[in-house]
Parts: C-alpha cells; sequence; structure tokens
C-alpha cells in the first residue's frame, strides 16, 4: 500500500488490518492523516487542536492487537479529557483549561490501539446544531465551503467526510452525531442508552447524551460499539467477529422488517423537498430489499414532547455553566460564554427539581409509546434533518433578538420567564433543522443517519432509522444491507478530488 495515495480508499478496520500484516505502519498512516489535514482543515476549520506529541507516543510504544490498532483518530473537543490537553467545550472560557488526568474513555480509546492526534470543533458546551463558536469560528462543510458542517459533532464529521480519518469520536444528546453526518454525507450511529462501558454520560442532560463515531463504513462504527460495549476482549477477528458482537451482526442480513415511514415532524416544522425525498428513496430501498413500508403518524404529544426536552436542557446548562465557573474559579458573570449559552443557563435556574423530575417524567411516558409503537414496527424512518446545510450564522439572534437576550439577562429576569409559552416560543426556533433527532435521545432507542441521497445541488442529506431500545444489531443489519445496495463509500466531497 502507498499510505499516501491509497489511504482515503480505506476504512479504518481495512487500515487496523494492514498495519497488522506488516503491509503499512502506524507511522505512516499517522503522516498520511497528518498530510490531508493540513490539506484540508486551512479549508475546514474542522481541527481546533493538535496532539501530536501524544500521537508519537501512541504510534512508539504501540502494543495491543485490537480491532483499531494503528489507525489514524481524531476526537470531538467536548467533555473528553487527555491529561496536558486543552479541552475547551467550544468556549472561550475554558481554551486554556487544562486537565490533569485522562478520564476513563480517553484511556480506552489510548488502550485500543487507536492514534489520537487532534481534537475536532463544536460549538459551545455542544448546544447548537451549527458547529460555529466564537473561540474557534465555524467548521466549513466539504460538500460547499460556503455552508457549515451542521452540529455539535461537525468537526468530526468534516475530518470523516474529507477522508482526514476514516472515523473519529463524536457524542449525541439532540441529534449531535446524525445532524452533521447527514450534511456531510457520512454514517452516523447514535447507541442505546448505557452501552457504553467507559463513559458515564448519565448526569449531561439527564442522560440523553451518548458518544459514538462518525464513520465511513456501516462495519467500522459496529466494530466500535463492541470495543467500548466490551465485546472485544476475547480474541478479535474482523474477518470472523464472534456471533454476539455488533459487527458480526453486521455481516447478516435482516429479517423482513415492517418499517413505518413518517414524513411529519413530532413538531409541526416545515420539511424541506429534498429532505423528503431522501426518506422515500430510502423507503424505496428498503422495500426493494423485502421489508414492508408503510405511511404511519406518531403517538404521542409533540408539543409536550419539546416542552420536556427543552426544560432538561435548560436545567443542565445552567449547571454546567456552574461547573465550568467552579473548574476556573471564576464567578458566573466573569465567564466568557457566549450570549446563546448564557440565556439558557439563566432561564434553566429557573427550573426547580420538581419541574425537572415532571419533564423526565414525560421522557418516561414518551418512551412507553414510542415501545408500544414498536410493537407494531421494527423500525421508523424519517428524514434525518428538515434543511439542506445551512450557512454558519442561521442560527444566529438577529439585532432584536439579541437585544431582548441582553435586556433580559441585565435586568436579571432570565431565570423568571421559565413558562410553557417561553418554551413554545423557543421551540419554533430550535427544532427548525432537528424536529426528528431529539426522540431518540429521549427514549433512549438506538437511531441513525444513512447517507443514501445526494440532491441535484450535490448536498447530501441523510435519511433516519430508529429501532427500539437494544435493537442496535438489528440497526446495523439494515445499515449495512443498504449500504451494500447503494454504496456511498465512493462519494467524496469536490475538494478532495481538487
Amino acid at each position: 500500500m502507498n499510505p499516501f495515495s491509497e489511504y482515503p480508499q480505506y476504512d479504518a478496520l481495512s487500515l487496523a488490518q494492514l498495519v497488522r500484516s506488516g503491509d503499512v505502519s502506524a507511522g505512516e498512516l499517522l503522516k498520511a492523516a497528518q498530510a490531508r489535514l493540513a490539506e484540508f482543515n486551512p479549508l475546514l476549520n474542522a481541527v481546533v487542536t493538535p496532539m501530536d506529541e501524544l500521537a508519537e507516543s501512541l504510534v512508539k510504544n504501540l502494543g495491543k492487537r485490537g480491532p483499531f490498532t494503528g489507525v489514524p483518530f481524531l476526537v470531538k473537543d467536548l467533555m473528553l479529557r487527555f491529561a496536558g490537553v486543552p479541552m475547551s467545550n467550544g468556549s472561550v472560557a475554558m481554551k486554556d483549561y487544562r486537565p490533569a488526568a485522562d478520564n476513563e474513555m480517553a484511556a480506552r480509546l489510548n488502550a485500543a490501539g487507536l492514534i489520537t492526534f487532534g481534537k475536532t470543533n463544536t460549538s459551545e458546551l455542544g448546544a447548537s446544531a451549527l458547529t460555529n463558536n466564537a473561540v474557534f469560528g465555524s467548521t466549513r462543510n466539504p460538500w460547499d465551503l460556503n455552508l457549515n458542517s451542521g452540529g455539535s459533532s461537525g468537526g468530526s464529521a468534516a475530518v470523516v467526510a474529507a477522508r482526514i480519518v476514516p472515523m473519529a469520536y463524536a457524542s449525541d444528546g439532540g441529534g449531535s452525531i446524525r445532524l452533521p453526518t447527514s450534511y456531510c454525507g457520512i454514517f452516523g450511529f447514535k447507541p442505546s442508552r448505557g452501552l457504553n462501558r467507559f463513559e458515564d454520560l448519565s448526569k449531561a442532560w439527564g442522560g440523553a447524551v451518548v458518544s459514538h463515531v462518525c464513520t465511513i463504513s456501516v462495519r467500522d462504527s459496529a466494530a466500535y460499539l463492541d470495543l467500548v460495549a466490551g465485546n472485544t476482549d476475547q480474541a478479535y477477528s474482523a474477518t470472523k467477529p464472534p456471533p454476539q458482537s455488533y459487527l458480526y451482526a453486521a455481516t447478516q442480513p435482516p429479517k423482513r422488517l415492517k418499517i413505518a415511514l413518517i414524513n411529519r415532524a413530532p413538531v409541526d416544522t416545515p420539511i424541506h423537498r429534498d429532505c423528503l425525498a431522501a426518506a422515500v428513496k430510502a423507503a424505496k430501498h428498503c422495500e426493494a430489499r423485502g421489508h414492508d413500508v408503510e405511511e404511519a403518524a406518531w403517538n404521542f404529544d409533540d408539543r409536550e414532547l419539546m416542552r420536556a426536552f427543552l426544560t432538561v436542557i435548560f436545567y443542565y446548562t445552567a449547571r454546567d455553566v456552574a461547573n465550568m465557573a467552579q473548574w476556573l474559579e471564576l464567578t458566573e458573570p466573569e465567564l466568557a460564554i457566549e450570549l446563546n449559552t448564557r440565556l439558557m443557563a439563566g432561564i434553566g435556574k429557573g427550573v426547580s427539581d420538581e419541574q425537572l423530575q415532571q419533564a423526565l417524567a414525560v421522557w418516561q411516558r414518551i418512551a412507553e409509546r414510542l415501545a408500544d409503537f414498536h410493537s407494531r414496527y421494527d423500525v421508523i424512518l424519517t428524514p434525518t434533518v428538515a434543511t439542506p446545510p445551512l450557512a454558519s450564522d442561521a442560527l444566529d439572534p438577529n439585532v432584536v433578538e439579541r437585544w431582548l437576550m441582553h435586556g433580559l439577562l441585565v435586568s436579571g429576569l432570565a431565570d423568571k420567564l421559565f413558562s410553557n409559552r417561553l418554551l413554545d416560543a423557543i421551540i419554533s426556533k430550535a427544532v427548525q433543522q432537528t424536529p426528528f433527532t431529539p426522540l431518540a435521545n429521549i427514549t433512549g432507542q438506538p437511531a441513525m443517519s444513512v447517507p443514501l441521497y445526494w440532491s441535484d445541488d450535490g448536498l447530501p442529506h441523510g435519511v433516519q432509522f430508529m429501532a427500539a431500545t437494544g435493537n442496535d444489531r438489528l440497526l446495523f443489519q439494515l445499515a449495512a444491507q443498504l449500504e451494500q445496495a447503494d454504496p456511498w463509500k465512493h462519494r467524496m466531497p469536490p475538494l478532495c478530488h481538487q
């Protein structure tokens, strides 16, 4: 293998196999990835913190022969702590914050043989659906550099789409893996809640957040879930994975599935015609594979759903900002945080513990309704997002909104305004991109964005599939079947061909 010319053609498992066979070294792969980063990052602004010293150490001490041994890797700059490496969480306030030690997830990634060499851009505290922050700026979409890569894992999605790495760490609290992978034309999987043994995100947004990876291939995503779920403790083979593994599931065809096609958002949000067309095309692909697809409707109160979701987000944003102030030994007014974040935290201070529990009880009721829905349907199919990729400033508050936000904060009234009326006003803007994705975070179900459609203007539009909690293997089976029927690996953004 010529690591510089052929590197973009391989997924992570294939690269690891080349390292194990001696056809290429981990150091050569790292150089190839760094060369692509040097070429494309000035255009994308996707990687914000280099970790070359750690990468060289990992290459030098490479010993574990796991599924991803020697594979270049990039990680989202949010909550993941590597000793001595800045962890900004997308915030000016934390740009110089350096954790003293690895957390368990970072240590696990290092021990797995992955060669982490940088951190990717995100929105501040992961709270925006676009990757655009005051400390590093916006991450551009590899398919159209005038547009944003999506958020909050936009940096990770962009580097995979540009084939800088075949797989990158990401996290998802309301669609933050699925949205940017949809915008960037790659595969994005959100696992069932609690499958990752090595990362405790139970206190992040009330349990809504999970971490996983953005990938080129379905099998890389499945193998990574094996890694973090503890399914690779035995001798590992990518060609003969153990039958209980997620990777093995991805090699098996699914049973004949009953699929519900839902093209109406849980909250009445306009859906762009290309997003609808993507879902219809996916439905036809499923029917061609022998699955039964029928149109269906949601079986719960959509407005109650989003009120409960935002209630929890605001509450935990207030807590996160307070924690940030404590880490930095500052008062909250002294923190250099963005206006949207400050207002969310201010509103969150008005959420009582009782209101939080009431919102979480709504989450539980919605989960029960969806469990009933899945007694009739194996899988739900929707557009991943409601819009094509957006410009980086598309969600910025306008002049009047900024004036009102400043007024609320200066007056100290933000925490007095928590109400259903306020939530209803915020919902309309909050879900204009992502009306479909938060549901899986609320219920804990697995969900994935699959890149099956490119519009006439050359932009990708993912489609979302959801299954009942714990049915991650079924989704991998379906994704692999669709990947084989309509491969996307060869589809690379224009900048890759320049």
